[in-house]
């Protein structure tokens, strides 16, 4: 047993058990299972927290940006450029919608460099699918700017986002999911905002995109009418994890507080160790969420090999070689080098609200002792 766990979901569920386990008992015992007025609440606070007209509920992050580009109408013979460090749900959409993913680097934040994206774009462009990474936001004036020059559609990965802001150079506050066509969510168990099991949101201000994706999320069907329109998937939210979602987002903003109070923990306690790269960067641009606490650390495997041998930190390394090395992405000829970089020093660190001051100063403590040795 680790000292100090990578993720804690028993200690939430203990803090607010006869909450989740009331909202449970009264689904069930009022058999409101399937597109009850629990989604609709839920859909209508995360419309509203984001800053949207509409919020559509799905089964995952993956059908949400799935369900997006095909709402956008993108498919075969059309290219969409994104980035190589992301998990991989967001280049296999781009496939499976019959489109072709072309992969630019990242910076040093880990998002998608600006810079970069012009010269990825060719006749076949049809969209940017941007991936707020860990937290943050990407550098979305630079990105707009570069899709309204080109015409281009903007889809928001922002699994990872819940809850982040961007200020404009207009001086607007915008929340992940407030700038593209589509805003993308997962509420997997281990996200910021998550759920019990596997669900997603999608967030829009467009009106027919979200009639569309209402529809696809559940075969085409128009659930009034009952005729269908399209021919699509199962991608609903199930009722029981919107309700337990619900109980989630009166407390949200102060697990977000806490997210960037553990932040700045690890960021006074490691400053000064030369052989770590922290995720805190100078812009006050950016409201992030840590998501993920992702630090750079010179020999990373030999720390994490300290940690688990002596049963210290539970760790994760979530991209162990670029995206595009993977089997099911083979064969191709790229090679992106800060990419190729972060995979050699990336490791997560024990990131959650119930995370306590104590567990925190083990960590600290246990990386400088690696690193004095």
């Amino acid at each position: 047993m680790y000292k100090v766990r990578f993720v804690n979901p028993q200690k939430q569920f203990a803090d607010h058990k006869e909450e989740y386990m009331g909202a449970v008992e009264q689904v069930f015992s009022q058999g409101n299972l399937i597109m009850r007025q629990d989604l609709k609440d839920f859909e209508e606070s995360i419309a509203k927290f984001v800053g949207v007209k509409h919020a559509i509920g799905v089964n995952s992050g993956t059908s949400a940006i799935y369900l997006s580009l095909k709402a956008a109408g993108i498919g075969p013979g059309d290219e969409v450029i994104t980035v190589a460090h992301t998990f991989i749900a967001s280049i296999s959409c781009v496939y499976l919608v019959g489109a072709t993913p072309v992969l630019v680097d990242v910076g040093e934040d880990f998002n998608i460099n600006p810079d970069l994206i012009e010269a990825a774009i060719t006749p076949k462009t049809k969209a940017i699918e941007v991936v707020h990474l860990n937290g943050r936001i990407c550098d979305m004036d630079r990105v707009q700017d570069i899709a309204k020059k080109h015409n281009l559609i903007i889809i928001e990965d922002a699994a990872q986002a819940m809850g982040a802001t961007y200020t404009t150079r207009d001086g607007s506050v915008k929340k992940a999911g407030s700038f593209g066509l589509t805003g993308c969510f997962s509420l997997y168990p281990f996200k910021a905002l998550g759920a019990f099991g596997n669900s997603g949101i999608i967030t829009t201000d467009d009106d027919a995109i979200a009639k569309k994706l209402m529809l696809l999320r559940y075969n085409g069907e128009d659930r009034e009418t009952r005729f269908f329109s399209y021919h699509s998937h199962n991608m609903l939210m199930d009722n029981v994890q919107a309700a337990l979602l619900n109980v989630k987002m009166k407390y949200f903003p102060k697990w977000i507080e806490r997210r960037r109070e553990i932040a700045n923990l690890y960021y006074e306690g490691l400053k000064d160790v030369p052989q770590v790269k922290l995720p805190h960067f100078d812009d006050n641009r950016y409201y992030d969420i840590y998501t993920n606490y992702a630090v750079r650390a010179e020999r990373r495997d030999e720390l994490k090999k300290y940690f688990d041998d002596n049963e210290l930190v539970e760790t994760i390394i979530s991209w162990p070689i670029p995206m595009y090395k993977q089997t099911a992405m083979l064969p191709n000829d790229y090679f992106l080098l800060e990419t190729e970089k972060i995979c050699t020093e990336i490791i997560s660190l024990p990131m959650y609200p119930e995370l306590t001051n104590e567990d925190a100063q083990n960590v600290i403590d246990a990386i400088k002792t690696f690193y004095t040795k």
